[in-house]
């Protein structure tokens, strides 16, 4: 009985089984009521009212209340099954997926606004989740795509020394400069895979932040490979533009964008940074002299895994916008006829 109570239609039933018989068991006692009364007179001559009352039912009274008791029970039952029928619906649909996928939906429910809203809600965590599941199912096929070749490589060369059959230092060398090769792009294409399944999923960690600050970090760290190439960096605009952002987040969505234009920048050339600040936000502006990108390419440089002409791993401007999306900013390509110049452009209040 204690487990049946524990049922929100079985508690249903009987508040409504009760709400329904309690006033007729009232009315079938208050209309059996017979009121007698008697009018006594007394020697001296005054009189006094005796009152009795008894109750005295018809047959028919007693069959009608006890022929309403199932009635009333089977109603109540009826009313809770209507009342708890969204909450199931919700129930299967929940199992359904647990044991199939998530594209199913409760669907437009009918009864209560609770319940009504109840499904909707359900429905909207169901969409989430799907989402979550097709980002994660595509970074997996992402990951697995750009970690196999490096990988080959690393297995090409083990294998290319142990089969040599008189192996001598410089065939060692040989193949430890391509196994360091390939293990650095793995290293690089791990951390980028990872920053972007971060910015895919939105996880940031909001704190004010002085973006200038970063930028200038970024000139530092970038500075030999600049020099590498033959390639000036130079630093304009703000000294100092603090906003709530994801410091590390940030940091490398700049630090791809300076690398990027430092690696298609000729030699001898510039590449420009420059930050400022307005009532809508902070941009950061990055423009490089190199050959700029053909007009047929220029809506695929965001596109993940796209390299065209170059090489990489073809995630670095695709994981500067993600970032700066889930900032609530955008990465824009400005300008690409000669040279390229990229604005990153994030907002100075919470998105």
């Amino acid at each position: 009985m204690i487990g049946l109570l524990r049922s929100l239609r079985a508690r249903l039933a009987l508040t409504g089984a009760l709400a329904i018989y309690l006033p007729v068991v009232l009315v079938f006692a208050v209309t059996s009521i017979d009121r007698n009364e008697v009018t006594e007179t007394a020697p001296d001559g005054t009189t006094r009212l005796v009152s009795a009352s008894d109750v005295d039912p018809t047959g028919w009274a007693w069959f009608t209340v006890v022929a309403l008791l199932p009635v009333t029970g089977a109603l109540a039952w009826w009313w809770s099954g209507r009342a708890v029928r969204p909450f199931e619906r919700i129930r299967e649909a929940a199992e359904r997926i647990e044991a199939s996928d998530l594209s199913l939906r409760v669907g437009g429910a009918q009864g209560t606004t609770e319940a009504i809203g109840l499904a909707a809600a359900f429905d909207a965590m169901l969409d989430r989740l799907e989402r979550s599941a097709q980002v994660q199912r595509r970074l997996v096929e992402e990951t697995s795509h750009e970690l196999r070749t490096p990988l080959a490589v690393l297995i090409t060369g083990a294998d290319v020394v142990l089969r040599h059959p008189e192996p001598d230092l410089s065939l060692y060398r040989e193949g430890l400069e391509r196994s360091r090769n390939a293990a650095e792009r793995l290293r690089v294409a791990v951390g980028e895979l990872l920053v972007d399944a971060r910015g895919r999923a939105r996880v940031i960690d909001r704190r004010p932040t002085d973006v200038a600050a970063l930028v200038r970090e970024v000139f530092e760290e970038a500075a030999a490979f600049a020099a590498s190439r033959t390639v000036r960096l130079e630093l304009r605009g703000e000294a100092s533009a603090e906003a709530p952002v994801d410091g590390p987040s940030v940091h490398r969505a700049v630090a791809n964008l300076v690398h990027n234009a430092v690696k298609h920048a000729p030699e001898g050339t510039a590449v420009d940074v420059e930050v400022r600040r307005s009532e809508a936000g902070i941009a950061v502006v990055v423009t490089d002299e190199g050959p700029g990108i053909p007009a047929a390419e220029r809506e695929r440089v965001f596109v993940r895994f796209w390299r065209g002409h170059a090489s990489g791993t073809g995630l670095g401007l695709p994981i500067a916008r993600q970032i700066a999306q889930a900032h609530g900013g955008e990465v824009e390509l400005l300008y690409a006829d000669r040279g390229c110049r990229f604005r990153l452009t994030l907002p100075v209040r919470n998105a």
